[in-house]
């Protein structure tokens, strides 16, 4: 399928903020999907996965949530210290502003059913995706990979916030998450603490955790990409948000 792609600016947060969008050929509104970059900027590899869910059928935006520090700031992958430092200066009232701003651009869209747009994220995209699934309106859906920082690192200190429990009420359309069972980041207690927590408040969740996998597994660009997760997690986001943006 051949797609169009294109790029929007709006304005977030005080200043612009540049939204890729890929759209399929062919003609009727479609559902969206927001697609949420990792720690290194909307590089070549978050426009491909853009590009990939367009191929679904999906229009997809790719939002630049790095636009306060310039425009298309992109950080190598091997400069994660940069990347962690620019990701740090965003509070959550700016990413939620950024998503909102985002929602409301598709919302804009004649080619998009406003009433159908999910969101998915990877690393710090995924946190992102979890915190759109609680407190920004519009979202329908949210894919959730690998979500630094919904329950703190086994490093942080102690008395780190816990944005899982401060948010986990407002929650109420379905998630599906993926994990690695190496990512020292996010251990397995804490993929099982946040799945048991959202099931005991009745949210709707499914949870899928990679042998071998590690965090950064789905970037096909790094040392971290574990194909098979990859591969198997791939067909699982697209079914479930073409089950739930009906």
């Amino acid at each position: 399928m051949a797609n169009s792609s294109a790029v929007g600016e709006v304005q977030a947060g005080g200043s612009d903020m540049q939204i890729f969008t890929y759209t399929p050929d062919g003609s009727g509104k479609r559902p969206a999907v927001i697609v949420i970059q990792e720690i290194f900027g909307v590089n070549d590899h978050m426009k491909d996965v853009a590009n990939r869910y367009a191929d679904e059928g999906f229009i997809a935006a790719a939002p630049d949530l790095f636009h306060r520090e310039g425009k298309g700031v992109i950080v190598p992958f091997d400069d994660m210290k940069r990347g962690g430092g620019i990701r740090g200066k965003l509070s959550n009232d700016d990413i939620i502003a950024d998503v909102t701003a985002t929602v409301d651009f598709l919302k804009n869209d004649p080619n998009v059913d406003s009433d159908n747009i999910g969101i998915v994220g990877f690393c710090f995209g995924g946190m992102v995706s979890y915190l759109s699934a609680a407190c920004v309106p519009g979202i329908k859906a949210a894919a959730i990979y690998y979500g630094g920082g919904i329950l703190p690192r086994p490093d942080a200190p102690e008395g780190t916030p816990r944005l899982l429990d401060d948010t986990v009420d407002s929650i109420n359309v379905p998630m599906i998450g993926f994990w690695g069972d190496a990512d020292g980041g996010i251990p397995v207690v804490n993929v099982d603490l946040i799945e048991s927590t959202l099931k005991a408040k009745g949210k709707d969740y499914e949870s899928h955790t990679y042998a071998g996998a590690g965090h950064g597994f789905f970037c096909d660009e790094r040392g971290s990409y574990n194909e098979a997760a990859a591969k198997d997690s791939f067909p699982r986001a697209i079914a479930f948000f073409k089950k739930n943006l009906a």
